[in-house]
Order: structure tokens, then sequence, then C-alpha cells
């Protein structure tokens, strides 16, 4: 005679416990996965702007580089120009250029080009590029 406690073969399977447990610690991993998801992108998007700013920076210095002492403007603010300098952007650009201290008063310049915006998530970001410039002769 079988006893009461006996298993079926049909009876191997999850309980409900198990099943939420699983599913719990299921949704936990993709909730993490999602948020690092969105870090990225934002990492990126940050990146992606300063290399523009920084590129818009080193645009105004070899220009500056080229330009003959005469020619040079003590201090220029360039506002809402885009990635390539055109007007219609985000980034405003300031240079400034100052006479070094002697012994470089009469044949150097110190250039300083500032690109600053507004990030998306708050707060304001500028990257700066310093440089001498010589006259040519």
């Amino acid at each position: 005679m079988k006893g009461v406690h006996s298993k079926r073969s049909g009876d191997a399977g999850f309980t409900m416990i198990e099943v939420l447990i699983g599913v719990s610690i299921f949704a936990i991993g993709m909730l993490a996965v999602a948020r690092m998801q969105m870090l990225t992108v934002r990492n990126t998007t940050v990146g992606n702007l300063t290399s523009q700013a920084t590129m818009l920076a080193n645009q105004k210095m070899e220009e500056i580089k080229t330009t003959a002492f005469d020619d040079l403007v003590s201090n220029e603010v360039e506002n809402n120009l885009d990635a390539e300098g055109n007007p219609g952007g985000i980034y405003n650009r300031t240079t400034t250029i100052t006479v070094p201290p002697a012994p470089l008063t009469d044949h150097a310049r110190q250039v300083q080009v500032q690109v600053q915006w507004n990030a998306a998530h708050g707060g304001n970001r500028t990257v700066v590029v310093d440089s001498l410039t010589y006259e040519r002769w």
C-alpha cells in the first residue's frame, strides 16, 4: 500500500514564491543595466560637446597665430556659435590677448581662448586654451 505522502511524477516544478523571487532579481538587474545605459549616453554627449568646444578654441588659436601683430584684436567675444564656428549654436567664445612680462614684451603676445556653454543637465562648462604667439618678421 502506498503512503499518503507519495509524489506523483508530474509534481516537479517551481512554486509561486520561487518565480516571484526570480522575476524580482531579473527586474533589479534590468534596472541597473538601464541606469548604466542612461549614464553612458549622457557621458558620451558631454564628451562630444567638450570635444567640439576644444576644437572651437583650437580653431581660434590657429587663426590668431597666423594673424599679424598689428591686426590682433585684444578682446573678442563671439556668442551663439555652433561646432564649426558659425552663428546659431550653444557656444560662446572669448578671446583675450595680453602683453606678457619682459623680456617678451615686444615680440610675443599671451593668448587665451575660452569656450563656454550651458550643459543640458545644468551648470556651465568651460574649455580654456592658453598659448604664446610670437611676432613673425
